[in-house]
C-alpha cells in the first residue's frame, strides 16, 4: 500500500544543518520510500540519510511545479532509521515541510 507521510522542521538557520527522524523499520514491516517532496527554495539543500549514510543532498529549488517530486526506491530494513532535513546555506529562517511517499508491504 502506497502511504504518504509528512514532517514539519524545526526552524532552519542559516549555515547549519536541521534533521529530524521521518520513518524507521519495524519488525514485521517492509517499507520503501518512492518519493520525497518539498516547497523549492534557493539555498536550501534537502537531505537524506538511512542511517549514517547520506542518500540525498540536493539543492531543494530543483523540485518546481513542472517537477515537484525526486523518484527514489530506498528500502529500510528492520532497526534501520531514516532521517531527513535541509542544510540552509543563506536562505531565509523558517520551518519547512518535506513529504515521502513510501510503501508498506
Amino acid at each position: 500500500m502506497l502511504r504518504y507521510k509528512r514532517l514539519t522542521t524545526a526552524t532552519l538557520t542559516d549555515g547549519a544543518e536541521t534533521i529530524a527522524e521521518i520513518l524507521s523499520g519495524v519488525k514485521g514491516k517492509n517499507y520503501r520510500i518512492v518519493s520525497i517532496s518539498t516547497a523549492p527554495l534557493a539555498d536550501m539543500y534537502l537531505r537524506v540519510y538511512r542511517n549514517a549514510e547520506q542518500i540525498v543532498d540536493a539543492a531543494s529549488i530543483i523540485m518546481t511545479t513542472a517537477k515537484p517530486v525526486l523518484l527514489m526506491d530506498l528500502p529500510i530494513e528492520i532497526g534501520a532509521t531514516v532521517r531527513v532535513g535541509f542544510y540552509n546555506n543563506g536562505a531565509v529562517t523558517t520551518a519547512k515541510q518535506i513529504t515521502i511517499g513510501y510503501e508498506d508491504k
